[in-house]
């Protein structure tokens, strides 16, 4: 169900076609639209109090980022979880970020350590809340400064364009407390490094902190296995998704 939260905006600058598309993919990011939840433009459309053509154009734009999916005899629906692209979504944001971590070191400003000591602060209180949406979000902005100081704000957009499976399983990961708890720490943990400038545990801190998705995929396809992609779907081709909307 699209949620209240996530509904378009009342005063925008968004076309209507866009910010049916933005509406649509937080709430597939946030969960709100669950993975293999099936999507109808006539419910859409209505929910979104806008006509089916925004919600069409947007749905085309969601297929080609695999957010969602047509399946035979089924229909449209939001893309279940698919593992390997977690793992691919996962390598480009560390590849990025690993270099964006080294060059910080080196020029980084007070400003941004008391940003960073800020967030952090923020998401304890996330985690005493029990807001998960939040604790995401504030993760992201903890990860963001590397590229804000930097001044490679682009390669963090395309992290973020580019990251739709790895952010699901990130947000799904935060429900259990264990790793909750974890994200703070590997936090406290790669700040640490920053300070004392040392390059090296600044890494490997970092790795760790992105790697232990992997360590969790079992645990979590386990326990949330309707959410998962475990073996290939036979999809439509492009132009017989067109052709069903």
């Amino acid at each position: 169900m699209i949620s209240e939260r996530t509904l378009l905006p009342k005063h925008t600058s968004l076309s209507i076609g866009d910010g049916v598309y933005y509406s649509l993919r937080k709430n597939i990011i946030t969960l709100n639209l669950k993975p293999g939840e099936p999507l109808n433009i006539k419910t859409i459309s209505e929910k979104l109090n806008v006509s089916r053509t925004p919600v069409r154009d947007a749905l085309i734009k969601l297929a080609k980022e695999g957010l969602v999916d047509v399946i035979p005899q089924k229909g449209t629906s939001v893309s279940k979880i698919d593992l390997k692209r977690v793992e691919e979504e996962r390598f480009l944001r560390e590849s990025l970020e690993l270099r964006a971590i080294e060059i910080f070191i080196g020029i980084q400003k007070e400003s941004d350590i008391s940003r960073m000591r800020s967030i952090l602060d923020i998401q304890k209180e996330c985690v005493a809340k029990n807001d998960l949406l939040a604790l995401q979000e504030y993760d992201d902005e903890f990860h963001k400064v590397f590229f804000t100081a930097t001044e490679k704000e682009t390669c963090w957009d395309i992290i973020q364009s580019m990251s739709g499976h790895y952010r699901r399983i990130r947000l799904i990961s935060l429900w259990e407390r264990p790793i909750i708890d974890k994200v703070i720490d590997q936090h406290e943990k790669i700040l640490d490094c920053v300070l004392r400038a040392n390059v090296e545990e600044a890494i490997a801190a970092f790795k760790d902190h992105s790697s232990r998705i992997i360590i969790e995929e079992k645990e979590l396809t386990e326990k949330y296995p309707e959410y998962f992609k475990l073996q290939a779907d036979d999809n439509f081709l492009m132009q017989d998704f067109l052709r069903m909307l």
